[in-house]
This record gives C-alpha cells, structure tokens and sequence, in this order.
C-alpha cells in the first residue's frame, strides 16, 4: 500500500468561525459528496502530483479539484497539506475572477492567522 503523499486536508475558517467549503460540501447530494470526498481522498494520495481531469492550477498558488460540475478550490501549505479555501457550483466554462479573488484573499488569511479545520471525512 502506498503512503499519501500529503499528510492532512483541512478547511478554511473566517473570522466568524465559519467553514464555507465544509459547508458547501453538506448542502450537496450525497453523490455529489460521495464523489467531492473521492476527489479529496485522491488529493490526499497524489498531492501536487495531481493533474486534469480531477484537479488543475489556477495560478496565484490556488487549485482546483473538479468533480462534476462542482469545484473545491486549494492551496498547498508547509510542503505536506493541503487547505480548502472555496467552493462553487460551476456554471460557465472559466472561473469567475470573483471566486479566484477570494481563494486568494483567503489564502493570505490562513498565511497570516493560520485558522484552519482538519478534514474529517
């Protein structure tokens, strides 16, 4: 059995205490959270190893996971995990700037503060 090649997943927290992406993920169907957490699981086992179809860089250090017509949105952090920033019901084929605006207005926030959750699926 192979090792995963990162060693935690968490979500985002605000400064509410609020966990959007965890958030999110509850209000979806439970197959389109079934699939959301195989996408996550596999992000767990590959890391930055992956790549199109289940996940693609954004630039400006955020990712993107791609099930179905959902994304969870990600950056890596200290080498070995991974943070869900934010997620969207896509609806066009680009990403709106206002979504990847916010992925990285957040990510400096957990730079800065580090207010994380770990990923229980």
């Amino acid at each position: 059995m192979s090792q995963d090649r990162l060693k935690d997943i968490y979500y985002f927290v605000d400064e509410r205490g609020n966990s959007p992406v965890k958030e999110f993920i509850k209000a979806l169907s439970l197959d389109d959270r079934v699939k959301v957490f195989a996408y996550i699981g596999e992000l767990k086992k590959q890391g930055n190893n992956l790549r199109r179809p289940l996940a693609d860089y954004l630039g400006y250090g955020i990712y993107e996971l791609r099930p179905k017509a959902n994304r969870v949105f990600y950056f890596f952090f200290h080498k070995d995990s991974a943070i869900l920033v934010h997620a969207i019901r896509k609806k066009t084929d680009k990403v709106p700037q206002k979504d990847l605006e916010l992925c990285i207005k957040r990510k400096a926030f957990v730079e800065e503060s580090i207010r994380i959750e770990k990923l229980d699926p």
